[in-house]
Parts: C-alpha cells; sequence; structure tokens
C-alpha cells in the first residue's frame, strides 16, 4: 500500500494498459472516462476495480482535483486475498464497490432511458414527416440515413434481476457488510462479480452512448442533413400553400424541446439552429407565392444532380475547364484493361491522377479547415481518399457514407485520422513531421532562407503561419505515406478505387481500438517498449538527478487510403525524447493490422536507439542494442558461439535483407514476440542473449518461461538486478519523502517499471 498524491488533471489510470493495482480515493475526487461515457468517483471509491476480470483497465482516471490515493498492487484476483488477510479491508472494498456500482448503474439508467426516447422520437417524427408532406401535396425530401436507421441491439442490455440486484445491495451499511462477510473468500467474490457487473454497465453505456453519438445527427447536424431541417424546410414550404401549418408547428417545438433538454447536443450549435428558426420570416400564402416556390425547388433539385466528383472538384475550386479535363483523364484510366501496367498510358495516367489528387486534396483540405467540412461527400474524400462512386463502386461508396458517421471510432488521443492530424497542425496542437531528407520543419525554414527559396524577411512568418506548416505537411509526409502505406508503390494511385478494397470496407477500416490491441498485444511481450528515460531532479529534498523511466505511446496517422503496410515515420516529435514518435497505418487496412505492428515497433526500437545513441550507435565500446546487434552481424563468420548451420541461417537473413542490419534485427524482433515468448524457439543463442538483454519478456511471459532452461539462467540474473534496482529506489523514495518530497505519479511509474 501507498498513498501517492496526484495533481488537478493527471492520468492515474488509462484505459487498456495492463492493471498493476487498483486504487482507494483517500481525498478528492476522480473522473472515470470509457470510451463515450463519464463519471465522478468521490473518496472511498475505488479506481480500475471494472477491469479486474480482464486484468486492463476499463476506463481512464483523471483527478478532478488535487488527489490522494491508496494503491494496492493486483494483477490476479487472488491479490485481494493478500490484502484481506492483512487487513479489515474487505468490508470496505466492498462498500467502495457498491458506491461505485450504484453510481454506474444510475448513469445507465439514465442514458438507456435516453436512448429509448431518442429512438421512438426519430422514428415517429419522420413518418410524420412523409404524412404532412403528403397531407400539403409537398415534395418530399428522402432522408437516405433513414433506411439504415435501427433501434439499439439488446443482447447486452443488463438484465433487471441484476438492477434489482445491486439496487437493493447498496443499501446495506458498513457494520452490516461486517457482519455479512466474516470470511475472506466471500469478500474476494463479492468484490470480483461486482467488478465484473461494473464492467458490463460501462460497456453497455459506451454502446448507448456511441449508438446515440453516431445517431443524434438523425435529429440535429452541423450539416443541417437533419429533422430538424425537414420539418423546418416542410413549414416554409407549407407557408406558401396553406394558410394553416399548427402540425408542422408542433412537431417543430417538440424536436426544439428535445434538442434542449436531451443534453446531447452542444449548446452553441443547438441555440444556433433553434435561433435561426425563431428568426426565420415565413411567407404568407398566396397563389403567386406558390408558384415561385415550386419553381425555386425545381431549381434546387437540379443543384442536388451534381456527381460525388463534381461536388468535390467544385469544393477544391475547380474551373469547368480543368473540371472536364480531370473528369476526362480518371474515365481514360478507368477504361484501361490494366490499370496496374507500368509502362505506356496507364503510367502516365496514374502520374497525372496522383499530382491531380494531391493539388485537388490540398486545395479542399484548406477550404475545410478555414470553413469546416460542408457535407458527407468531402468527409469521404478527406478521410478514405474516395473521389467518384464507378471508380470505388457503389456498395464500397455506401459503406463508406455509412463510416463518415462514425470516425469517432478511429480517434483517440494517439490515434488521428489524416485530416484530423493535419487540423491539428493547423490549430497549433502539433508540429509537422519530418520529410523524406529527415529535415523538420524549422530546419526547412532556414535552408529556405539559406538557398533564396524563402525571403529572410519571411523567415518569421514561416515559422509562425499554421497553415504553411499544414502544406509543409501535405508535400511530404502526405505524399510519401500513401505511398509507403499502400503496398504497391510502382502502380500507387491515391485516389481509393475497387481493386484496392479486399473484403468490405467496413472490415478494414481501421479504429482506435484495433490500434490500442495490436499495441498492446506486442507491449504485453515487450513491456519496456515505449518506455523512456527522463531526468528527474529536486535537489532541495535530496534528488540531484535520476532518470525515470516513462511510457510515452506512439502518435498513429490513419492515411485516406486502402493498403497493406505501415510505416514507423520517425522516433519522437522533436529532438526531445520525451516527445511521441509516429507510426503510420492505412485508415482502410488489408493486411495483418498485428503483423504490421509488430514490424513497426521493431524498428522502432532499432532507430529509437540510434538516435538515443548518435553517432555512436554501431560502436562496439557504448553497449547498447544496435551496436551488439551490429558487431554481432558484422563478425557473425568468427563467433565460436554460432554452429555452421547457424551462421549460414544469419549469411541468408543479411542477403534477404540487402545488408540492412536493421531489418535483420525486425525479422529477429518478430520472431521474438510472435514465437520466442510462446517458447518456441527461431533465434539463434547470439541474437537471443542481445534481444533478452534490451527488450526483456514482460514478468507473465517470464514466469510462463521460467522453467524453460533457455531462459532459466537470463531470468535469474535479471531477477537479482531489478531486485537491486527496486531497493536502491525504495530506499531514495524513502529518504525523499522524509524530507518532504511527495511521491508523483512520474516516481511511481517509474517504481512499478520494475515490476511489469
Amino acid at each position: 500500500m501507498a498513498n501517492v498524491t496526484y495533481k488537478k488533471g493527471s492520468v492515474i489510470y488509462k484505459a487498456g494498459e495492463r492493471m498493476k493495482e487498483v486504487g482507494l480515493v483517500v481525498s478528492g475526487s476522480v473522473y472515470q472516462k470509457s470510451q463515450y461515457m463519464q463519471g465522478v468517483l468521490e473518496a472511498g471509491h475505488l479506481l480500475g476495480l471494472a477491469g479486474c476480470s480482464q486484468s486492463a483497465y476499463a476506463c481512464d482516471y483523471i483527478a478532478r482535483e488535487d488527489t490522494v490515493i491508496c494503491s494496492f498492487p493486483y494483477k490476479t484476483p487472488m491479490d485481494f486475498m493478500d490484502i484481506f488477510q492483512k487487513s479489515e479491508y474487505g468490508s470496505v472494498f466492498i462498500l467502495a464497490a457498491l458506491k461505485q456500482a450504484d453510481v454506474l448503474l444510475t448513469d445507465y439508467k439514465r442514458i438507456r432511458d435516453i436512448t429509448k426516447e431518442f429512438y421512438k422520437t426519430t422514428v415517429t417524427a419522420y413518418r410524420d414527416y412523409k404524412y404532412l408532406c403528403s397531407k400539403y401535396s409537398v415534395a418530399e425530401v428522402e432522408m437516405q440515413r433513414m433506411e439504415h436507421f435501427s433501434a439499439i441491439d439488446t443482447k447486452n442490455a443488463i438484465p433487471e434481476w441484476q438492477e434489482l440486484y445491486y439496487e437493493k445491495f447498496v443499501k446495506f451499511g458498513l457494520n452490516d457488510l461486517k457482519e455479512l462477510f466474516t470470511c475472506n473468500e466471500l469478500c474476494l467474490g463479492t468484490i470480483e462479480m461486482t467488478g465484473v457487473f461494473m464492467n458490463s454497465l460501462i460497456r453497455r453505456m459506451d454502446e448507448l452512448l456511441n449508438y446515440l453519438e453516431k445517431s443524434k445527427s438523425m435529429l440535429l447536424s452541423e450539416k443541417k442533413n437533419d429533422l430538424f431541417q425537414l420539418f423546418f424546410d416542410l413549414e416554409n414550404r407549407v407557408s406558401f400553400v396553406s394558410e394553416d401549418k399548427s402540425d408542422v408547428k408542433e412537431w417543430m417545438e417538440k424536436l426544439i424541446a428535445i434538442v434542449g433538454q436531451s443534453g446531447m447536443f452542444p449548446k452553441e450549435l443547438a441555440e444556433s439552429r433553434v435561433a435561426e428558426y425563431r428568426n426565420f420570416v415565413f411567407a404568407e400564402y398566396s397563389e403567386e407565392g406558390a408558384k415561385q416556390a415550386e419553381a425555386q425547388w425545381n431549381e434546387e433539385e437540379e443543384s442536388e444532380q451534381l456527381t460525388c466528383f463534381e461536388q468535390i472538384l467544385n469544393f477544391a475550386g475547380y474551373s469547368e475547364e480543368d473540371k472536364a479535363e480531370f473528369d476526362a483523364k480518371l474515365k481514360q484510366f478507368s477504361e484501361l484493361s490494366d490499370r496496374n501496367a507500368t509502362d505506356g498510358d496507364a503510367r502516365s495516367l496514374r502520374k497525372w491522377l496522383t499530382n491531380a489528387f494531391y493539388t485537388c486534396y490540398k486545395a479542399c483540405a484548406k477550404n475545410a479547415l478555414e470553413q469546416g467540412i460542408p457535407n458527407d461527400i468531402i468527409s469521404m474524400y478527406l478521410h478514405f481518399g474516395f473521389m467518384d462512386v464507378g471508380f470505388a463502386g457503389e456498395e464500397n461508396a455506401e459503406a463508406l457514407l455509412d463510416l463518415v458517421d462514425d470516425l469517432e471510432a478511429c480517434r483517440s488521443a494517439e490515434v488521428f485520422t489524416f485530416f484530423d492530424w493535419i487540423r491539428s497542425i493547423y490549430m497549433g496542437e502539433n508540429e509537422p513531421s519530418i520529410n523524406e531528407l529527415d529535415m523538420d520543419y524549422r530546419k526547412f525554414v532556414k535552408e529556405g532562407v539559406r538557398m533564396g527559396d524563402i525571403p529572410a524577411d519571411q523567415e518569421k512568418v514561416y515559422l509562425e503561419d499554421t497553415w504553411k506548416k499544414t502544406e509543409y505537411e501535405l508535400d511530404n509526409l502526405f505524399h510519401s505515406g500513401g505511398k509507403l502505406t499502400c503496398g504497391h508503390i510502382t502502380t500507387f494511385c491515391p485516389i481509393l478505387s475497387e481493386e484496392d478494397i479486399i473484403g468490405t470496407p467496413e472490415a478494414m477500416v481501421v479504429t482506435a481500438a484495433k490500434v490500442r490491441e495490436a499495441i498492446d498485444s506486442v507491449r504485453s511481450v515487450d513491456f519496456s517498449l515505449f518506455y523512456r528515460e527522463l531526468m528527474f531532479s529536486d535537489k532541495d529534498k535530496g534528488i540531484n538527478s535520476e532518470y525515470l523511466n516513462k511510457e510515452i505511446l506512439p502518435q498513429i496517422i490513419l492515411m485516406p487510403n486502402a493498403g497493406n503496410l505501415g510505416m514507423m515515420w520517425q522516433v519522437t516529435a522533436g529532438t526531445r525524447n520525451n516527445t511521441a514518435a509516429r507510426f503510420m497505418l492505412p485508415i482502410l487496412c488489408s493486411g495483418d493490422l498485428q503483423e504490421i505492428m509488430i514490424t513497426n515497433c521493431g524498428r522502432y526500437r532499432w532507430e529509437m536507439c540510434r538516435k538515443i545513441q548518435g553517432a555512436r550507435w554501431n560502436d562496439i565500446t557504448t553497449p547498447s542494442l544496435t551496436s551488439e546487434y551490429s558487431d554481432y552481424l558484422q563478425y557473425y563468420r568468427k563467433n565460436f558461439e554460432l554452429s555452421p548451420e547457424a551462421k549460414e541461417k544469419v549469411h541468408n537473413a543479411i542477403k534477404r535483407s540487402r545488408n540492412s542490419f536493421r531489418e535483420v534485427f525486425v525479422k529477429d524482433y518478430e520472431n521474438w514476440i510472435k514465437f520466442e515468448a510462446k517458447g518456441s524457439f527461431r533465434l539463434n543463442k547470439v541474437a537471443r542473449n542481445i534481444i533478452f538483454t534490451y527488450c526483456p519478456f514482460s514478468a507473465e511471459i517470464r514466469g510462463e518461461l521460467r522453467d524453460n532452461p533457455m531462459f532459466q539462467e537470463k531470468f535469474q540474473r535479471y531477477d537479482i538486478q531489478i531486485a537491486k534496482k527496486v531497493k536502491k529506489l525504495n530506499t531514495l523514495y524513502s529518504r525523499y519523502q522524509e524530507k518532504g518530497g511527495e511521491i508523483t505519479p512520474d516516481l511511481q511509474e517509474n517504481l512499478d517499471f520494475y515490476s511489469l
């Protein structure tokens, strides 16, 4: 047990991370956040209990204010038994678990009722809209999304008996629980079952909130393709043909009440849309007005017949002449018998279309960043590279249209769609990436000034102008990233085509959850993968300089294309080692995401070591992963630890990798993660020793392989080294606390690192 103080806004535990402890809120309060749900846990609540059944935190836990957490080590349910045997925490933990379950149950019932009411209102409103259009003989506007709209699946609904059980159970006080649970095994079982119940509540609330998030635009959206606008337009049209429109106005008032009371919509959006309706001056009925309105409606219907391709080029600001040329080239390419030919017309057309695509994308991106994305077609282009229904296939186009409404699933703190990425640069939240010459934006500007490409008096403007930074990203990372992630560089064309789709877009789309699962599967073996050593100093309290291990997960950028490869683009976002690496993946992936991630992580391991070691990355007098591996591969023929067969395999591996030591290591790293961690041996003795030294297995895997003779001696030496380090740290932390220092989350994470 240890008390740790977290400052306001600090992340205590992160969703998806392996559980190493549960925390009891001693003072302060904590936000509990899942993908869509957020609640507040006050003093006396347990943090992390909902993830016990999966041994991974189910939510993010963030300090709402300065908060003190008492942490208890937890990896398996039996860890609770150790706690209960040493103290009387059994009933206290049960009470804390019940309190938290009660909070979640209350939130769940509220969200469930909102979801039911939302579905009922949406279906009824659209049915009545059609009826009213027929009643007033007004042409109805089809809302195609309603064809796919359905009630939420009830298979994961919480059984009523569970709700009633915990509603009654939570009324027990601490003394009641002490009398009821005199056996530690009963305490353990009750806490674990309550944790499972809480986890099911969180998952179900996320499903409900995800459903509402995806579907709420049916009622009200920024794009105005919603029921609110349908009835607004209907009332406007009815004004020309009838003096009595009370039934339409009645529905408008219902929608306004729902928008205002549900809490589902941003306040600014709701207020602006309602104000627009309230301030609108509707026409009064007259025969002349009805004729004029009918002519206008006909004109509007004609303008709505624009193809997706035309809408994209219009948004980019293309002239009629340029649109005709682009359209002709695309049709010419579509009619080729072999679009993947590497010579002749196919090659020249691909080159033309590629340049045109990037020019169009930059123009659309600039307009979207300044004005917002106007409709789903532009969103499909910016996020998936879609331009034409005939080119991509009608079924694929419809599937992508549905995916546009679910883009939130492709976003997280570390995962960005490409358009979201350039928007973060445009907003000043991230700096541009390096280019193919390993040059960051600042160096690019300095070099431009030196070469005379940028006027000297414009240097500061270039360094501060966020659009110029965004343009740099579009001209560099975007061009390179599309080619490198597609999987067929020589026949690459960035316009999404039917041939790029393997299976269905729904199955191919890369979500934040899929990315996290792929990364976590590597981290579950190579636990130290994303940890960096950062300097900590507090001289007044006895710590002059201490290196702390801190995990910094990479930023994942989802390129707007379909492909089967990934790319580890840069190991840090800047010169400092405390910034995140950047990986690229296709947003529509036809490859094995797990395999892709392992390969990228292997390259990251190598390049991160090279960056830290600098010019001495291959100097064997300074031991490191890259120096030892380079020495091993350079002098393998003289290595007496390798058999002739092993030497021949090393020779072939170097040859296959075209003499790239990094790629030889990456292949060995893949075998380390996929096979060696399961006791299936693929590496020779020398490679195994080096990789274990710098990429050791997690505690769980070490436990499973502890009796294996291949690893027994290595594990023993490793355990001795770790025990010494932990002893030293505990002594250091004790002295630090005696002198008034607080164990910060970073200090605690550093200590926890040695138990992973």
